[in-house]
């Protein structure tokens, strides 16, 4: 008698940042046909798992399982509209602050709903191991309240994993805080302000309101584990990451934190995905990409038009590739350098690239690709062996970079 095929589920926030190492995995274990996928977010995963069952030739389908309630993006567009917020001490307030709105947004009763979704999901699927995203803080705790084997599954570099578990107190003076903005190493005359900042990223985070509510909501509900975004790893647990030690700071990396290297989701070339794109790729070109959930405003448009046209002053024979979600032709003064630009076919602007980005990466064609510090771009850049260049956008995407405040729109 055949045994029965055991289940593995993934609990992931839907945005592309969060889901894309969960998916590139889920995929691996569907092509393998070893286990019964189970995908398990808020609804607006729900039609990339559908992509996936449609486009992908396998034994199998993921099956997807709603998480009820708001996801994270839905949550910040109601709190914040904008979490871009200054690098050094003068934003340290403003990203606390914005780090409460966004990640810690859920009300009581939104965390509680969506948790209970997740038990039943575990319930209803009985997986022989759950992989969470780190940052579904109400997944991870439905996971470990209902005893389940976790792996966790980071999208990010090693150090917002270990981070708080580095020797001697190191976060404190010897690496630069997330979304200061310092560069490493820190020279002796930051390491003080890198001291403060932290200790009012701690403070204020953990004494906060959102913070003191979810805490006292868990605690009602009988939830007694530690919450994950007051502690990221813990030694009960195998982490995973996108990342190799070379590509990142010197930690030290506990042993059950294993560096896997860049996670990426299958696709197939750039040729076969959008043969008008792969045709136009026929000069070196600069890619422009500055994450799904950037809206530039005319400022930011204009800052880096400028910036365009200083790289065509002293390189005239490329071409640039740049997503820009901005109606760019109902600003004349964006409109007066941009357009001849577009018109002649030397730049390229559209509002989403369809094709995945390391499939433009892998083309040959790419010469440096400018993007906003995220993850899933940064790892991209390394596996397609790209230069970069960072434009930080936000808390998690300034880290270990020396800001300049001459050209930043918003200084």
């Amino acid at each position: 008698m055949t045994p029965a095929i055991q289940t593995i589920l993934f609990l992931t926030s839907p945005e592309h940042g969060q889901s894309n190492v969960g998916l590139a995995v889920a995929e691996e274990f569907l092509q393998r046909g070893e286990y019964e996928v189970h995908i398990a977010s808020f609804h607006p995963l729900a039609a990339r798992v559908q992509a996936i069952n449609n486009q992908a030739d396998f034994d199998r389908v993921a099956r997807f399982h709603t998480i009820a309630g708001p996801s994270m993006s839905e949550l910040v567009a109601r709190e914040t509209p904008n979490i871009c917020h200054k690098p050094g001490i003068a934003g340290t307030l403003d990203g606390c602050d914005k780090i409460n709105k966004s990640v810690l947004a859920w009300s009581p009763e939104e965390y509680l709903r969506s948790y209970r979704s997740c038990l039943e999901i575990l319930k209803a699927v009985q997986p022989v191991v759950v992989v969470v995203d780190p940052l579904l803080h109400l997944g991870l705790d439905a996971a470990r309240s209902a005893q389940m084997k976790i792996v966790i599954l980071w999208p990010v570099p090693l150090k917002d994993v270990v981070i708080m578990v580095q020797p001697k107190l190191g976060i404190l003076w010897k690496y630069p805080l997330t979304g200061s903005g310092y560069p490493f190493q820190l020279p002796w005359h930051l390491i003080l302000s890198n001291i403060y900042m932290v200790l009012c990223f701690g403070i204020i985070v953990r004494l906060g309101k959102p913070m003191r509510e979810l805490l006292k909501c868990r605690k009602k509900a009988g939830i007694m584990t530690p919450f994950p975004h007051l502690l990221p790893y813990c030694a009960e647990h195998l982490h995973l990451s996108p990342c190799f030690p070379a590509m990142d700071f010197p930690l030290h990396v506990p042993d059950n934190v294993i560096s896997c290297g860049p996670i990426l989701r299958p696709h197939s070339s750039l040729a076969a995905n959008d043969p008008s794109l792969n045709a136009w790729l026929t000069v070196p070109t600069i890619l422009i990409c500055l994450g799904s959930h950037v809206q530039a405003l005319e400022n930011d448009a204009m800052q880096m038009v400028r910036a365009i046209q200083t790289v065509f002053s002293k390189y005239p024979d490329i071409h640039v590739l740049w997503k820009l979600r901005y109606d760019w032709e109902t600003s004349p003064r964006v409109k007066a350098i941009l357009g001849p630009l577009v018109y002649s076919d030397k730049v390229r602007v559209v509002s989403w690239i369809q094709p995945e980005i390391i499939s433009l990466l892998e083309s040959g064609h790419i010469v440096v690709y400018v993007h906003h510090g995220g993850a899933n771009s940064f790892f991209e850049a390394c596996k397609g062996g790209i230069p970069q260049v960072v434009l930080p956008q936000w808390f998690d995407t300034g880290v270990g970079i020396l800001f300049g405040f001459i050209a930043s729109p918003e200084r």
